[in-house]
């Protein structure tokens, strides 16, 4: 009638009345809660911060071009002064320190072009190749809006005793750039939406939700809507101008964000408990294994959202409101990182790629407390400090 894994996943598979076996929860462990902090840090730790880098570069750029392209209060206004580029600039290193990370998580980093080999069938190539344009189109925007900032022309005619207006013409550079910010905008979106279909799959039950998109998605409004708003702030109030409208439109986009966030988890919980696959029993280890780590979480997530969301409607200002929306940033960082790991820990494939100890998580775990892992031929990576 039932049937048992041989690794540790809490998984058995009951034959039902038409012979077929079905996936059910096997609570092996007991349903308390725990930490197990150390456990959130894996291998996919590059992934990681590749995801959550992407997503606030792509965020943050798209708020301030788009804000500014429409005309929206305060952000037209950043647009004019020097702190424009250097968000830019952010936004192209943040990207390219997540890709730089994505590609040292492969097996031969050196031979990472070979990932754009099946551009036809492969999300995960289609996705590489939309966050490689969005920063080739976003590096040529950067360059034509140079000419035009106010710290750069005098720092190239103090290096080169000459004016940068001799060269190009400032105002027509800036004017083309518009176009490849269009373009990296468009590159973003397609590569987002291809690094959400990587993970709907259904060999992974519990990353095979729409909630996947409403984590990067969401990911990408209120990380890129804070930096946005750090950076807008400063430049305005360093320059003497009104930074108020600036602050609230991108607070209003942040808490936009959390709330898409909470709103996908809480579906994906919904739809995990009692479902008849692998997930859940990904969510059984989540709310035990990792139980106080993953409430934790949701508390985070939750104070950030309402505390956003209170802020932008209050339309609050001056020093404390600041204070509060710093405060909100640091809450709402910790919870994305937080759940970004769950989101790579918990996943339970539908196959079984391990045996009796290979690839067996229960014995590496095991191998690693006694000390037994140091032993090479066990052929268990030991924890590295």
């Amino acid at each position: 009638e039932e049937m048992n894994r041989t690794d540790s996943m809490p998984v058995k598979y009951h034959k039902d009345k038409q012979g077929n076996y079905k996936p059910v929860v096997d609570q092996k462990k007991s349903k308390g809660r725990h930490w197990n902090l150390r456990r959130l840090s894996s291998r996919e730790n590059p992934l990681v911060l590749f995801t959550l880098a992407s997503q606030a570069a792509i965020g943050a750029f798209a708020l301030a071009f788009l804000g500014a392209k429409l005309g929206l209060s305060g952000l037209e206004g950043f647009r004019q002064t020097p702190f424009y580029a250097p968000l830019a600039i952010l936004s192209l290193l943040l990207v390219g320190f997540g890709l730089f990370m994505s590609t040292m998580h492969l097996g031969k980093p050196k031979r990472f072009y070979r990932g754009f080999n099946n551009l036809r069938h492969s999300p995960v190539c289609r996705e590489g190749l939309g966050i490689a344009c969005f920063m080739g189109f976003l590096g040529i925007h950067i360059l034509l809006n140079l000419p035009a900032n106010s710290l750069f022309a005098y720092l190239w005619s103090g290096l080169t005793g000459t004016e940068i207006g001799a060269l190009i013409d400032p105002l027509k550079a800036q004017a083309s750039s518009d176009l490849f910010g269009y373009l990296a905008i468009a590159s973003g979106l397609v590569g987002l939406y291809y690094m959400n279909r990587c993970y709907r799959i259904k060999a992974r039950p519990f990353w095979n939700h729409w909630q996947v998109a409403t984590a990067f998605f969401g990911s990408a409004l209120s990380l890129g809507g804070l930096l946005t708003g750090a950076v807008s702030v400063l430049a305005l109030s360093l320059q003497g101008g009104d930074y108020n409208g600036a602050l609230h439109l991108a607070g209003s986009v942040a808490a936009i964000g959390m709330a898409i966030e909470a709103i996908g988890l809480y579906f994906h919980a919904r739809a995990m408990t009692g479902a008849e696959h692998e997930g859940a029993a990904s969510h059984y280890i989540q709310k035990t294994t990792f139980g106080k780590s993953y409430y934790l979480r949701n508390g985070l997530l939750v104070i950030a959202a309402v505390s956003a969301a209170t802020l932008s409607l209050a339309a609050a200002t001056g020093p404390m409101a600041l204070a509060a929306w710093a405060l909100t940033g640091v809450v709402f960082a910790g919870a994305s990182l937080i759940g970004r790991a769950l989101f790579y820990v918990l996943v339970i494939p539908t196959t079984m790629p391990g045996a009796f100890f290979w690839k067996n998580k229960g014995f590496e775990e095991h191998a690693r407390d006694i000390g037994l892992a140091n032993m090479p031929q066990v052929g268990v990576v030991p924890h590295v400090h």
